[in-house]
């Protein structure tokens, strides 16, 4: 076959980031079209590596080799697809403890734009980049081979769809929930209408870091989703009792059948989270542990300001409500929230309601989702344990 299509850069690439602007590049070849892999050279003309195309995004391309290689073909996709299942299985041995894992992890196994879950007995995977929606069928082929027989739930991410131009993709049968076993528990793992891929995986190991500090505790789960944290609280941690909160009615519906199946008294309520903890002040209600785990307050650079007043605002407002001596776990799944500004954010609220924090803990996702050195923004999950006075 011809080779690749390929893009010059206007400068020598200095970094290993796998993402390059639209403004880096000098010269697009006429026969690339979006969504095209293409070879990449640098402003002397030497080949640099090999890229997934996009001149309508303003992440144009997204380096998938940093040297030259021939053409990457769907053998090169499903090796790349094998090496991130053998770190999950293999390296880290995540099948003793759960069937619910992230099997590829985009920018961090070497497939920018791609991310894919194993819930249970089924996949769901997620498009960010049109260049991988363009190779979706080399894509499925790999996850068959490693998982044969798994039913394979595709879905766009829908910012990411706007920004990339993605077509939508053929309708389809809505995928049945799937069940999820984690260290002996079991849950209902939404793949069609659940947040990200259906079921937190990222926060596994901060769920198990918690039991220690819920037994005979009156125990808040705030922006429960469905229920993990209170649950695992209430079943494994020996809490005294557990609220969990949420906005979502169908996340709250899984969430209290989560419960059941595994025999957790839970006390479910769905309100606005800051509403809730400002009627709870008011009416003097306490707890000795709170979670805070909200959805993304920023998706984008553009909306860091405005997170950060909220990561404040909700963080001021739980404090008000922890008892002395109290634990508050409070996550920010904002990657464009940096760590610094997080905790900063965190302070400012501690100042404001007038408490002390001793942080016991700074943690970040499940080792199923690692941080790619050369991709700072694969760190984006930042959970931080405290002690409050």
């Amino acid at each position: 076959m011809p080779p690749f299509p390929v893009i010059e850069l206007r400068t020598a690439r200095t970094s290993d980031h796998p993402w390059v602007f639209r403004k880096m590049i000098a010269r697009a070849d006429p026969r690339a079209r979006p969504g095209d892999r293409v070879r990449v050279l640098d402003r002397s003309g030497a080949e640099i590596g090999q890229a997934l195309f996009n001149p309508r995004s303003q992440i144009a391309l997204r380096m998938l080799t940093d040297r030259p290689s021939p053409p990457l073909e769907d053998t090169w996709l499903a090796g790349r697809l094998a090496a991130a299942d053998s770190l999950r299985r293999k390296t880290l041995g995540l099948e003793a403890v759960t069937d619910a894992y992230r099997v590829v992890y985009s920018e961090a196994d070497g497939l920018s734009g791609l991310v894919v879950d194993r819930l249970g007995g089924s996949l769901s995977v997620e498009l960010f980049s049109l260049g991988m929606q363009a190779w979706l069928p080399g894509i499925l082929a790999g996850l068959k081979a490693l998982y044969p027989g798994f039913p394979i739930h595709v879905r766009l991410d829908k910012r990411s769809a706007e920004l990339e131009g993605m077509s939508p993709l053929p309708a389809a049968a809505a995928p049945r929930p799937s069940e999820v076993r984690e260290h002996g528990l079991a849950f209902e793992a939404d793949l069609g209408e659940g947040h990200k891929t259906g079921f937190f995986c990222d926060q596994r190991d901060n769920r198990q870091a918690l039991l220690p500090f819920v037994k005979g505790r009156r125990v808040l789960d705030a922006f429960c989703h469905t229920g993990a944290f209170g649950i695992f609280a209430a079943a494994k941690g020996g809490a005294a009792a557990v609220t969990s909160v949420d906005l979502d009615e169908k996340a709250l519906a899984i969430a209290q059948r989560n419960a059941k199946r595994n025999g957790a008294e839970v006390a479910f309520q769905q309100a606005d989270m800051f509403d809730f903890l400002r009627g709870a002040a008011g009416a003097g209600r306490k707890w000795e542990v709170i979670v805070l785990d909200p959805a993304k307050f920023a998706r984008g650079e553009k909306g860091v300001e405005s997170a950060l007043r909220s990561y404040e605002d909700i963080n001021r407002l739980a404090l008000g409500v922890l008892e002395p001596g109290g634990i508050l776990l409070t996550c920010s799944c904002s990657g464009a929230v940096s760590e610094e500004a997080f905790g900063a954010a965190v302070h400012r609220a501690a100042l404001q309601a007038g408490r002390r924090l001793q942080v016991l803990m700074w943690r970040g996702a499940a080792p199923d989702h690692p941080v790619a050195l050369h991709c700072p923004e694969t760190a984006y999950l930042k959970a931080l344990f405290c002690r409050a006075d």
